[in-house]
C-alpha cells in the first residue's frame, strides 16, 4: 500500500468521523455470539454481539462452578465455548468447554454469580433460562463450596437472508440492513437491533445468530457506502453546508443538492418495501432456520427543507428533526436529522423525506444563563415546510424536602445518599433532551432538601431512589408518599407548566416496609426453581412502564423467592417460565396473567408468606 493510498483512506476516515455518518459493521471475532436480554451487550455485524472484558477480576476463593454446554435441539455436547462467570462487584472468569462440553472454574469466593455459554452459530444462554431472551438464575455459592451440573444449552441462531435493490431493480450495494426485534426498555415495548449486515456487490445480505423470535427489516443507504458512492468532494461539499447551518441529510443518501428544485432521495425502507414503520412485514425466525428471499426495493422519496426561526435564543443553537415512528434515534433506520441556528435565529433543515417529526431547539446555557428547549411537533409531505417558530422555555424547578415517620427506627443523620428523580411520562425521543440536556434528578442535602433544575414543562413523575440502588429505599427506609399542595402524587404525574417552579413538594419515608416471601412448587411439591414471580396491582391503573406497584424476581434453585417494599394494597401474584425480561408492565401481558393468578393483600409493614404453584410441564 502506498503513502498516497494510506492518505486518502485516512482522509475519508477523517471526513466521515466528523460528519457523524455510521461506520460499517465490523464482524467480531470468532466465538462471540447474541445474548439475553438480561445482559444487553454491543452489538456487531450479523447479529453477533461483542462480550465486555472484565475491567476487575473475581477475588480468589475456595468455591467453584462446574457443567457441560450442550446444544439445546440435540443434547450433543458444544466443545470450545466460552464459559463466563460473572458477580456483582467481583468482575468476571471464563473459562472454555473440552470436547465433552465441560467446563470448570475454580478459585470464586463465596457470593452470586451469573453464567453464560457463548459459541460462534449460537445464541448466548444464561444459566436458569429456559428459552433464549429470558432471565437467567443466579448461582448461590458459599466458602469451600462446588455447585456441579450447572448445565447450559445452547440454541442455534437463526438467519436472515435476501437483497436490496434501488428503484430500478438494480442490486443496491453497500447498503446498511439492520434487522429489529421487540424487546423491553425500561418497561417499555419498543424495536431494538439484533443484528445488522451491509450488501455486498450483488445486492445480498445475511444477518445470523439470531435467537428464535419475530424481526423486522429495514434498509438504510448512510455511511461509508455514501461516501463511497458519491465521492469525497461531494461530503466535504455536505460538511461545509452543514457547518454553514444549512441542515444536513439526516443520513438519507441519494439527494441532491439542496437547492435542487426537486430534490429526492433514498428514505429507509421496510421489507416489503414501505417507508412506513407500522406497515412493515414481520418475519418469525425458528431455532436454526435459515429464512431466504426476504428482497425488497429501496424507496426513492421526494425530500423538502423545513425552515423557521428559533425565538428567545441567545446564541445559534442546534435544531434537531426527531421521527415520531422512530423512538429513540428510529425503529429499524429512521434518522434524527440535524441543522443550527444562525445568529438572526433562522434555520433551515434541507433534505427531510415525508413523516412526522419533532422539531427541538436545545441550549445548555451560555450567555442566556440556564437550559432551554424548544419543541414543536411537523408534517412533511414532499412539500418544503416553512415559518416554523421554536419558542425557547426556560427549565423549571423542582424542589422540596425528605422526612420520615419512625416507628422507632432513629432518623437519618443524613439523607445525601438519596436521590430524587423527575422523569417524564411521555420523553422526548431522543436521548438528552429530558435527561443528560435539561434536568431531571437531583441530589439531596444532608438535612433533606433537595432541588432538581431545568425540567421541560410537561407531565412528571417524582421518584426517590437510593445511592446505588434502583428500587424506591434506601436501606431501611421506604417512600410512603409524595405530597404537593396537599394532593398525594405519589403514584400520579405532577403537571409542570412553562415558568412555574415547584416548590414545597414532601417526600414521607417509612420504616415499616413489606415484604412477600415463600416457595414456588409443582402439583407434586417439588420446589421450582429459574422461574420468574410477578406481583402487580389488581387495579389496572397501575399497570405501567416502571410502576411501583409491580415487581419481578426469580426464584433460586430452592424455589425460594423474595418481594420487598412494594407499596400496601391487593396484588395478583403469579410464577411463570414464559415471560421476557420487562414484559410484565405490559398491561397486555398483566391482562393474560390475571386468570391464572394467586390474590394477595399486603398491609403497611406487613411481612408474608405465600406459597405458589408453578406451571405445569
Amino acid at each position: 500500500m502506498t503513502l498516497k493510498t494510506v492518505s486518502c483512506i485516512a482522509a475519508l476516515a477523517a471526513l466521515t468521523a466528523a460528519s457523524g455518518l455510521a461506520q460499517p459493521p465490523q464482524q467480531p471475532p470468532q466465538g462471540q455470539t447474541s445474548t439475553g436480554a438480561a445482559q444487553p451487550q454491543a452489538q456487531g455485524r450479523g447479529g453477533q454481539r461483542q462480550q465486555p472484558r472484565d475491567r476487575a477480576t473475581i477475588p480468589a476463593g475456595t468455591s467453584a462452578i462446574a457443567g457441560r454446554v450442550l446444544t439445546a435441539d440435540t443434547g450433543r455436547p458444544v466443545k470450545r465455548a466460552r464459559v463466563t462467570v460473572s458477580g456483582a462487584g467481583r468482575g468476571g472468569r471464563t473459562a472454555t468447554t473440552d470436547d465433552q462440553g465441560r467446563f470448570r472454574v475454580i478459585g470464586l469466593s463465596a457470593g452470586a454469580y451469573t453464567v453464560i455459554a457463548s459459541k460462534n452459530g449460537f445464541v448466548d444462554a444464561v444459566f436458569g433460562q429456559r428459552r433464549p431472551l429470558q432471565p437467567g438464575t443466579p448461582v448461590q455459592l458459599a466458602d469451600a463450596q462446588e455447585a456441579s451440573n450447572v448445565d447450559l444449552r445452547l440454541t442455534r441462531g437463526g438467519v436472515i437472508t435476501g437483497r436490496v435493490s434501488d428503484e430500478d431493480g438494480e442490486p443496491l450495494a453497500r447498503a446498511i440492513v439492520t434487522v429489529q426485534r421487540y424487546q423491553y426498555n425500561r418497561g417499555e415495548r419498543q424495536l431494538t437491533s439484533a443484528g445488522s449486515d451491509q450488501t455486498d456487490d450483488r445486492g445480498q445480505y445475511r444477518v445470523f445468530g439470531l435467537p428464535p423470535g419475530d424481526y423486522y427489516v429495514s434498509a438504510t443507504v448512510t455511511g461509508l457506502g455514501e461516501a463511497l458512492g458519491r465521492g469525497l468532494q461531494q461530503l466535504a461539499a455536505g460538511l461545509g453546508a452543514l457547518g454553514a447551518g444549512r441542515g444536513g441529510r439526516g443520513g438519507f443518501a441519494g439527494s441532491g443538492a439542496p437547492d435542487d428544485p426537486e430534490p429526492s432521495g433514498y428514505a429507509p425502507t421496510y421489507f416489503p418495501g414501505v417507508v412506513s414503520a407500522p406497515d412493515a412485514g414481520r418475519i418469525t425466525v425458528a431455532p436454526g432456520e435459515e429464512v431466504l428471499g426476504i428482497d425488497f426495493q429501496i424507496q426513492l422519496v421526494p425530500f423538502a427543507t423545513v425552515s423557521g426561526v428559533v425565538a428567545g435564543a441567545e446564541d445559534v443553537v442546534p435544531v434537531l428533526l426527531v421521527p415520531q415512528d422512530a423512538g429513540s434515534g428510529g425503529p429499524m433506520g429512521g434518522q434524527i436529522l440535524t441543522g443550527r441556528s444562525q445568529i438572526d435565529g433562522t434555520f433551515s433543515v434541507a433534505n427531510v423525506p415525508p413523516g412526522r417529526y419533532l422539531a427541538v431547539a436545545r441550549s445548555g446555557g451560555g450567555r442566556g444563563g440556564g437550559a432551554r428547549i424548544a419543541v414543536q411537533q411537523i408534517v412533511v409531505n414532499g412539500q418544503n415546510v416553512g415559518g416554523v417558530t421554536l419558542t425557547m422555555q426556560s427549565g423549571v424547578t423542582l424542589s422540596g424536602n425528605i422526612t420520615v415517620e419512625s416507628s422507632g427506627t432513629p432518623a437519618p443523620a443524613d439523607y445525601s445518599s438519596f436521590r430524587v428523580n423527575a422523569p417524564e411520562v411521555n420523553p422526548l425521543p431522543i436521548g438528552g433532551a429530558g435527561r443528560g440536556f435539561l434536568g431531571g434528578g437531583g441530589r439531596v442535602d444532608k438535612n433533606g432538601s433537595f432541588q432538581i433544575p431545568n425540567l421541560v414543562p410537561g407531565r412528571h413523575y417524582i421518584r426517590l431512589t437510593g445511592q446505588g440502588q434502583g428500587s424506591q429505599t434506601t436501606g431501611q427506609w421506604t417512600l410512603k408518599s409524595v405530597m404537593l399542595a396537599g394532593q398525594d402524587v405519589t403514584d400520579q404525574p405532577v403537571d409542570i407548566k412553562p415558568g412555574q417552579n415547584v416548590d414545597n413538594v414532601t417526600i414521607l419515608l417509612t420504616d415499616r416496609s413489606t415484604e412477600i416471601a415463600g416457595t414456588v412448587r409443582d402439583a407434586a411439591g417439588a420446589p421450582m426453581g429459574a422461574l420468574t414471580v410477578v406481583a402487580f396491582s389488581s387495579d389496572p391503573q397501575y399497570w405501567r412502564a416502571q410502576s411501583r406497584q409491580i415487581q419481578a424476581v426469580r426464584t433460586d434453585q430452592t424455589g425460594a423467592y423474595r418481594l420487598r417494599n412494594l407499596p400496601p394494597g391487593e396484588y395478583l401474584m403469579v410464577a411463570t417460565d414464559d415471560v421476557e425480561q420487562g414484559e410484565w408492565f405490559d398491561p397486555a401481558y398483566l391482562e393474560q396473567a390475571r386468570a391464572k393468578a394467586t390474590r394477595v393483600r399486603l398491609n403497611e409493614g406487613e411481612k408474608k408468606t405465600q406459597d405458589l404453584t408453578g406451571p405445569a410441564g
